[in-house]
């Protein structure tokens, strides 16, 4: 067996062709991490015949404690450039005429031609402009594949992207709703934060879809039944959509080897209720018996 760990991009080739040459080394290869220059792959192929959603940022310059993204590219956050992406669009819109779409992928779509801490206005705006001007009929950004961070939902952002936006929905990952359960991950944002966002979104005319784990590492069933009445105030104030997950240990991240904490029965229940409703979605039971699980 053959196992790549990192970004695979730069070795690939290289292996294929020892592969073809039947002196591949079997076992585990270990990559650079960060290092690939994204201009260099357009993450598609005619042959295949399927578009994918474009990357445009790879990586996170934050380190939540259950997420993978960052480990995986080294702490960095890296952009394609706007010819680059600009050629990848022609393209697709060269293969299949008749599309209308385009999707992005990036860890935190607001964040595109940032340092990753701040937006960088002048880069989304470059971005937006160019695919109108090149007559991009719909742009979706910041729904599925390209979510974006509380803090990057500000005034100034929402001015800027909401004119050339087509998709009414922005994703948003809250994680929880207790202050206590976001230190704990290391998130950089507050519940207040999230608040306001939310608040930023509908104003401006979009609908949240909003990212939240329960069963975290070390979870009480205080922070469960805050994460419930945060998700039923701003149901009944913002009429947000949830997406609900429970915890899965991924591998390479700080908390790989923590347990899932037990969920609250009533908290099942109420999430089960949302669920009935229609305002929540996600495989969050599913995934309840899939790990080890602290005892309760």
């Amino acid at each position: 067996d053959y196992v790549v760990s990192g970004e695979a991009e730069d070795f690939f080739p290289q292996f294929l062709g020892d592969w073809l040459a039947n002196n591949a080394r079997k076992g585990l290869h270990t990559t650079s991490r960060g290092k690939v220059d994204l201009n260099l792959y357009p993450g598609f192929s005619e042959l295949v015949g399927y578009l994918p959603p474009l990357e445009i940022s790879r990586g996170c310059k934050f380190g939540c404690m259950f997420c993978g993204v960052p480990r995986l590219h080294a702490g960095t956050l890296r952009h394609r450039s706007l010819a680059s992406i600009e050629a990848i669009v022609k393209e697709y819109f060269r293969i299949k005429t008749s599309r209308k779409r385009m999707k992005f992928l990036a860890s935190n779509a607001f964040a595109y031609g940032s340092d990753g801490r701040q937006p960088n206005l002048a880069a989304l705006k470059d971005l937006l402009e160019m695919l109108k001007g090149i007559g991009v009929p719909e742009i979706h950004l910041g729904s599925f594949p390209s979510e974006v961070r509380p803090d990057f939902v500000t005034p100034e952002v929402m001015q800027l992207v909401a004119p050339y936006l087509s998709n009414k929905t922005i994703v948003m990952g809250v994680q929880t709703g207790s202050d206590n359960m976001l230190k704990k991950m290391n998130r950089g944002h507050s519940r207040e934060d999230s608040v306001r966002a939310i608040a930023l979104l509908r104003e401006f005319g979009f609908q949240p879809h909003i990212d939240f784990i329960v069963g975290n590492p070390d979870e009480t069933e205080d922070d469960q039944f805050e994460l419930i009445d945060f998700m039923d105030e701003m149901l009944e104030k913002y009429q947000v959509r949830i997406h609900m997950h429970t915890f899965v240990p991924l591998p390479a991240t700080p908390w790989e080897n923590k347990l899932q904490s037990p969920i609250n029965e009533k908290v099942k229940q109420r999430l089960r209720e949302l669920e009935r409703a229609g305002v929540l979605d996600g495989w969050w039971e599913n995934h309840i018996g899939y790990f080890r699980t602290a005892k309760g």
